[in-house]
């Protein structure tokens, strides 16, 4: 099933899932965690609605796509050369 995917399809996956796993044993180990006041609002809320569910999803879709139009722009010139 994931025969032949891109090798940056493994980066974003590793960005992804690195936070979730990150946050989720931080959160296991460190008392109370999640709903420490930052900002006046609790943790959670920053780290996984903006930064989790926004930036990292913007940043996962940057790469995804310069990396797609880096490899239709070697794509194209390969076919110039033959």
């Amino acid at each position: 099933m994931f025969k032949g995917m891109p090798k940056i399809f493994w980066i974003g996956m590793a960005i992804m899932y690195g936070w979730c796993f990150l946050f989720m044993f931080l959160e296991m180990t460190i008392p109370g965690l999640p709903l420490k006041r930052f900002l006046g609002v609790p943790a959670c809320y920053i780290y996984n609605w903006i930064i989790g569910l926004f930036l990292i999803n913007v940043l996962v879709s940057f790469i995804f796509y310069r990396s797609e139009e880096k490899r239709e722009e070697l794509k194209a010139q390969t076919k110039a050369k033959v």
